[in-house]
C-alpha cells in the first residue's frame, strides 16, 4: 500500500500512517511519501516507537519515501524509567509572565529543576515556547535543556509551530522535532505540568 502524505500539516502524515497500518495485515509494507522534513522524523519515529521497522529514501523533487514494514518488530531499547516522574512539562511560551523578568524565571525554573533527582520523563515546546530550542539568544536556556536530554528526557518542538514562525528544522539546537500525536499521547499518558 502506498499513501501520498506531501503537503499535509501535522498530524496527518502521522494519523494517516496510523491509520493505514491497522488497515494492513501483517508482513505488509506500507509506503509514505511525504516532503517535509518534520514529516519524515514524525512519521519515522512513530513506527519506531510502535515496533514497526522503517526506511527512508529521497526521491524527486524533495520528497521522501518511508518504507514501513508491519510485522517485524524492530530492536528498541527498553527505556529505564528509573528516575523519571510521570509528568509532562509543556511550556507555551518563552518566559514566565513578561518581560526580562518572565526570562529570568523561565530559566531558574528549568536549571531548578535539574537537581532534583528524579526528572519528568517529557519537555514539549508549543507556541513561543519553542523559541527556546531554535534561537541563538537562548542559549543559556538551550545548555540547560541539553543537560536534560543527556539525563534521558525528551524534549519535543512543535513541528507546526516552527513552520508558522518560519523556523526551520536545522536551526533546532536541542531534542526533536515533535508532532500533535505523540503530544497528547504524552499528555494524556502523563501528568501535565504547565510553565
Amino acid at each position: 500500500m502506498k499513501i501520498d502524505c506531501c503537503d499535509l500539516a501535522c498530524p496527518e502524515p502521522v494519523l494517516k500512517t496510523k491509520k493505514a497500518l491497522e488497515e494492513l495485515e501483517n508482513d505488509s509494507i506500507l509506503e509514505v511519501l511525504v516532503n517535509s522534513v518534520s514529516s519524515v522524523e514524525n512519521v519515522k519515529r512513530f513506527a519506531t516507537k510502535n515496533g514497526y521497522e522503517s526506511r527512508t529514501e529521497n526521491v524527486e523533487d524533495g520528497k521522501t519515501l518511508i518504507t514501513i514494514i508491519k510485522g517485524y518488530e524492530c530492536a528498541i531499547a527498553p527505556q529505564k524509567k528509573n528516575n523519571f516522574l510521570n509528568k509532562t512539562i509543556f511550556i507555551k511560551t518563552d518566559k514566565v509572565g513578561n518581560g526580562e523578568l518572565g526570562i529570568i524565571l523561565m530559566k531558574g525554573f528549568l536549571k531548578t529543576t535539574l537537581e532534583f533527582k528524579e526528572l519528568p520523563q517529557n519537555i514539549i515546546f508549543v507556541n513561543e515556547g519553542v523559541f527556546l530550542t531554535t534561537k541563538e539568544e537562548n542559549k543559556d536556556i538551550i545548555e540547560i535543556l541539553k543537560k536534560f536530554e543527556k539525563r534521558g528526557v525528551k524534549i519535543y518542538s512543535c513541528g507546526l509551530c516552527m513552520n508558522y514562525y518560519n523556523i526551520s528544522p536545522e536551526k533546532l539546537k536541542v531534542g526533536e522535532i515533535g508532532n500533535a500525536y505523540d503530544t497528547m499521547d504524552m499528555l494524556l499518558n502523563t501528568d501535565m505540568i504547565a510553565l
